[in-house]
């Protein structure tokens, strides 16, 4: 009994704090206050380009030095932070379209013409001169953009030649470019194309995941390549689409898994409908925003690694979320075409029409 006692005592007494434990716990659970949802504050810098270019494409190093192109043969750049931006051209080559450009860091650029005779100049003196790199003249060529996961490895897309899509791949920093099968594309749809509005319709991440997006066609689709854009897979992107001015403008994934595709119909830029489509698989499945999505058509979406969001934008305003898509706050109605944003330091360039330029800040 004098044994047996004391052991009664303890397990009353363990089962009494065990038992107080657990109703603190469900007390504390009960209690649990929601996260107030988090608003940034947007302003935007605009910029005196000394162009009247429609300038489509734009790469942003860091908070000093961007560069950006567009038509009439026009190339910027600013080492300053936007404080005064140089404008260029490519000299024998002042009437191309230059829809895209990639840069590298204040001299070592590359930009992308749109259609045939097609050509790809790189400079590494700061656009001082440039070479040409690579030359396509078969009639049906319009590149609409391209993309590096890194200084050596990048890719560029055409809309279809010969009816079927178009890859060129360069793994030296695009001194050279090689054009991969076609075997392994999907056929395109009946007048399927991808735009050429920023540059953007077509996206890399991580080593060798690559997607671009399609309109035009019944379907906007969703095409996804896991090896570097060697083999190709597509995918139902749930964008507006079924007429020539619908469709995918412009992809961006934040990591493998999670992205986003923006788009819609730009001669009717203010309609909202089927407009964003968001996915957290890597590409394989697509789910379209269908309330509180971007106000209207857009050209452009990319991420920002530094403060934690997706900006979009197009003809009709700029929007941005917080939760990778979900929901959506309209922050400007002024028409931009494309967005740059430096992986380095979340500094942020945006270009439009009539050679504007806006530096974003953001708190």
């Amino acid at each position: 009994m004098k044994i047996i006692f004391p052991i009664i005592v303890s397990a009353i007494l363990f089962f009494s704090c065990t038992t107080q434990k657990e109703t603190i716990q469900q007390k504390e659970e009960k209690h649990v206050v929601a996260e107030k949802k988090k608003e940034l504050i947007f302003s935007f810098e605009m910029q005196k380009s000394k162009t009247n270019s429609s300038l489509r494409g734009i790469s942003v190093i860091d908070s000093l030095t961007a560069w950006a192109s567009g038509s009439n043969g026009t190339f910027l750049r600013t080492t300053d932070g936007g404080s005064t931006w140089y404008d260029g051209k490519v000299k024998g080559f002042e009437t191309l379209d230059f829809r895209d450009v990639e840069a590298f860091d204040k001299n070592t650029a590359i930009l992308m013409s749109t259609d045939a005779p097609a050509f790809f100049f790189k400079t590494t003196d700061g656009g001082k001169s440039w070479k040409r790199k690579y030359m396509n003249r078969d009639p049906k060529v319009f590149f609409d953009g391209m993309a590096f996961w890194n200084e050596k490895n990048g890719i560029a897309l055409s809309d279809p030649i010969d009816g079927k899509f178009f890859v060129v791949v360069t793994k030296d920093g695009g001194d050279n470019w090689e054009q991969y099968s076609a075997i392994n594309i999907s056929s395109p749809q009946n007048d399927e194309a991808a735009f050429a509005a920023s540059g953007t319709s077509i996206t890399v991440t991580g080593k060798d995941l690559v997607w671009f997006g399609t309109g035009g066609g019944e379907k906007a689709r969703i095409f996804l390549s896991e090896d570097k854009g060697e083999n190709w897979r597509t995918f139902d992107s749930q964008i507006n689409d079924g007429s020539s001015t619908c469709g995918v403008f412009s992809v961006c994934f934040k990591d493998e898994l999670n992205g986003i595709a923006v788009g819609g119909d730009y001669k009717n830029d203010k309609d909202k409908t089927s407009n964003c489509s968001i996915s957290d698989d890597g590409g394989l499945s697509w789910q379209s925003v269908k309330s509180n999505q971007p106000n209207g058509f857009r050209s452009c979406v990319s991420w920002n690694e530094k403060h934690k969001f997706y900006l979009t934008t197009g003809t009709s305003g700029t929007d941005y979320t917080i939760d990778d898509g979900k929901t959506w706050s309209g922050i400007d109605s002024r028409s931009f075409n494309s967005i740059g944003i430096s992986k380095s330091d979340g500094s942020c360039f945006m270009v439009g029409d009539k050679g504007v330029i806006a530096k974003v800040r953001v708190k």
